[in-house]
């Protein structure tokens, strides 16, 4: 009888052993997610982390959130996605010297420079012109077609 359990468990300990013995191998899961990159972990040349939400502004010479810092633009122009919003951002309220953009489809934020003889509510480059009238800004482009417009906080 010793010898029948022997030959029964000796196939059993033999197996417990030899698996114990495998090197381990980490899920699927756990390799793919190894791979990917961590949540903020995407810091661009100036610090700034956009996965995150920030952006680097020239104005304001820092990390911004457009959404918290700028003045969100709306889109107007026919063609345009309706769901993405522009933003410009000053250096502050009291100076506003420059204006920076920051459109949906452009890589880098645009400047525009204030146009001093076309009164203080006026911004502009070779390709678009910022107007502020009564709290609303409105962005043209050099053929004066409304791209973006918004209120002012």
């Amino acid at each position: 009888m010793v010898k029948n359990c022997l030959l029964i468990l000796l196939p059993l300990f033999l197996c417990v052993f030899t698996c114990a013995a495998q090197p381990k191998k980490s899920p699927p899961q756990a390799e793919k997610a190894a791979k990917e990159p961590i949540v903020g972990a995407d810091s661009d040349a100036h610090g700034c982390k956009g996965s995150a939400g920030y952006s680097w502004s020239i104005v304001k010479n820092d990390c911004i959130r457009l959404f918290e810092s700028g003045v969100r633009l709306d889109p107007k122009a026919k063609g345009l996605d309706k769901a993405l919003s522009a933003f410009v951002v000053f250096k502050s309220d009291e100076a506003a010297g420059q204006a920076e953009i920051f459109l949906p489809s452009a890589k880098k934020s645009i400047l525009l420079a204030q146009n001093k003889k076309n009164g203080a509510g006026k911004w502009t480059n070779a390709n678009y012109t910022l107007s502020q009238w009564k709290g609303m800004y409105s962005l043209e482009n050099k053929k004066t077609v409304l791209l973006y417009q918004g209120a002012a906080k």
